[in-house]
């Protein structure tokens, strides 16, 4: 029977979020325990929180928003990879464990036809990042952006992914559940 790894950070009080982004908050409108005839819950949170897709909206003011994101790109083979395993990476859709490190352009340009790249890290990009190369460089491909995945539990290896974004219209990105399938 095949593993299947979460590998969505979880989205809880206290989630770590962008600085200066909004924090990730919860409610309840209705509650059984207060009478009500089913509990609803209400939460608050940005785009971006845990693991996400960027759509090229959230860097590009032409780009596309995340509702249309091909979904072909967000289910199919995958590669985890270390950052010093990229560079023989040869996937469609490429995971990195980067341990904190963003890739750099010149390596991102050097991969093979690319769906979708995706990161453990907060950003494909280095946190203090004014000109986002890395978004750029990927969308200049037409790729994917995941970021924000929880790669700690997952052997470098081949797997089948699994990353829907929400479909929220006319928004720069979407909070997503992603897994792998894996032996």
């Amino acid at each position: 029977m095949p593993k299947i790894y979460d590998v969505s950070v979880p989205v809880a009080p206290g989630a770590w979020v962008w600085p200066g982004d909004r924090v990730y908050e919860r409610a309840w409108t209705w509650r059984i325990a207060d009478g009500a005839t089913c509990n609803v819950g209400q939460i608050t949170l940005s785009c971006h929180t845990g693991t996400h897709i960027d759509a090229p909206y959230h860097f590009a003011e032409s780009g596309a928003t995340v509702e249309v994101v091909p979904l072909e790109a967000c289910v199919g083979p995958a590669v985890v990879v270390s950052l010093a395993g990229l560079a023989g990476a040869r996937a469609e859709r490429i995971l990195l464990r980067g341990g904190g490190v963003a890739p750099t352009a010149a390596q991102i340009e050097r991969l093979g036809d690319l769906k979708l790249f995706g990161t453990d890290a907060p950003s494909v990009d280095a946190m203090d990042s004014k000109t986002l190369d890395i978004h750029h460089a990927l969308w200049r491909r037409g790729t994917v952006i995941l970021e924000g995945l929880d790669l700690s539990a997952v052997p470098d290896g081949d797997y089948q992914l699994i990353a829907l974004p929400l479909k929220l219209a006319g928004m720069d990105a979407s909070p997503v559940r992603a897994i792998l399938i894996g032996a």
